[in-house]
Parts: C-alpha cells; structure tokens; sequence
C-alpha cells in the first residue's frame, strides 16, 4: 500500500513538472512571439513612413511635370517662337521618376508564415489593402513613352547633353531628382531649334500624344494622392498597436 501511494505520488510529481515545463515553454514562445511582432511593427512602421515620403516627392515632381506639359500645350496654339522656358519645358514634360514601393518586410511576414502574428484583424486589412493598392500605383507609374520618344528624337543631342550638364534634375551622387531649379543655357541656337520646333505646330500627333501624356500625369498624381492616405491609414493603425 506504501509503495502504491508513493508510485502515485511520484507519478503525480512527473505530470506536474511536464505541465509546468510545458507552460514555460508557451510562455517562452509567447514572449518570442510577442518580441518578433514588435520587430515585424516597427518594420513596417519603417517601410510605410518611408514609401509615404517617396509618394509624397512624386506627387510634387510630376505636379511639375505636368505643368510643363501643359506649357507646350499652350505654346503649340501659340506664335510665340521658342525660347528656353519652352525648350526646358519640352524636354521636362518627359521625365519620369519611377516608383519601387517597400514591400520586403510584408512579403517576409507571407513567406515565413509570420502573418500570424498580426493578430489585430484592423491591422491586417490595412496591410493587405495598402500594398495590394501598392502593386496597381507602380503599375501605373509606368507611363507611355510615346512623347519621350517623340521629343527627344527631335531636339539635337547636343542640346540634350546642355540641358544635363547646366540643369540637372538628379543629384549625381544616387540620382534622385532634385527637382526643377532655375538655370541658363550657354551657347544654344535659338533660330536653330526654332526652325525645328515651329513645324511641330502643324503637326497633330505631336498635340494628341502630348495631350495624352498630360491626362496621363494627372492619373498618376490621383493614383499617388490614395495611396498617401493608404499609407497614412496603415501607419495610424501602426500606431495603436
């Protein structure tokens, strides 16, 4: 009878220390759990703050592109000979500055099957929309390049390489642009270009596919401003985590 209630005794001890094992390792993986999540937020937080900066820098560089696009436009039903403020604006009217959002650390989240982690619900519509939005605006940052091809097939190279060398619109260090900023143009032939450009006024491809690269721009720039307010919503529900 002794040795039966010592069997029981010790039998009882044994499920007792794997219980407890087992519930310092849940709390174990619970604290691992709850320390990743914090990683995996912050992250994000990281990714959104900077994709919001980079939609941010569109909006006011293609705000800028279509302006010039829209000076063209109104010089082409104009007599006004070409000067620079046209010529800069002819060859500005085709930039493009294309957009990569960061989507490393969602795509990790999916493929380690980290997702989980998430567990606010809210929080996990906000990502899913906010990068799945992501994928149709860098679709759409690729516009036609129709009037790019257009223009600078018309205006000689060595006029190119002018405006490169006095008005870059990238820094030369990681090419960013840098915007527009004032600058001069030493040594071009205005009779020259004019003498290029004024034929142009004729010609309806040119208006039409400008006219088209302008309502182009202006889709960008809507599409850029939802995903600003994506981005802001996403990085809010961050924020009451």
């Amino acid at each position: 009878m002794k040795q039966q209630t010592r069997l029981i005794g010790e039998f009882i001890l044994i499920v007792v220390g794997v219980l407890v094992a087992l519930a310092v390792e849940s709390a174990l993986e619970d604290r691992a759990d709850d320390e990743l999540r914090d990683q995996y937020l912050t992250r994000l937080a990281l990714d959104l703050e900077a994709d919001k900066r980079a939609l941010e820098g569109r909006i006011e560089f293609f705000t800028d592109v279509r302006r010039f696009s829209q000076d063209v436009l109104t010089w082409l039903d104009s007599e006004v000979p070409v000067d620079q403020r046209i010529l800069l604006a002819s060859f500005y009217a085709a930039e493009v500055w294309p957009l990569t959002p960061n989507t490393s650390t969602y795509l990790d989240l999916h493929s380690t099957g980290n997702l989980r982690l998430l567990d606010d619900i809210d929080l996990r519509t906000k990502m899913a929309v906010y990068y799945n939005k992501a994928v149709s605006t860098e679709s759409g940052m690729n516009p036609s390049d129709n009037y790019r091809g257009w223009i600078r097939g018309v205006i000689p190279t060595t006029v190119q390489d002018l405006i490169r060398e006095h008005c870059p619109t990238t820094d030369e260090m990681d090419l960013m642009p840098t915007g527009f900023p004032p600058c001069s143009l030493p040594g071009v032939d205005y009779d020259q270009i004019d003498q290029i450009f004024t034929p142009l006024r004729a010609n309806p491809e040119l208006r039409r596919i400008l006219t088209y690269r302008h309502s182009e721009i202006g889709v960008m720039i809507y599409l850029l401003r939802q995903q600003v307010t994506f981005a802001h919503e996403a990085i809010q529900q961050l924020d009451a985590q």
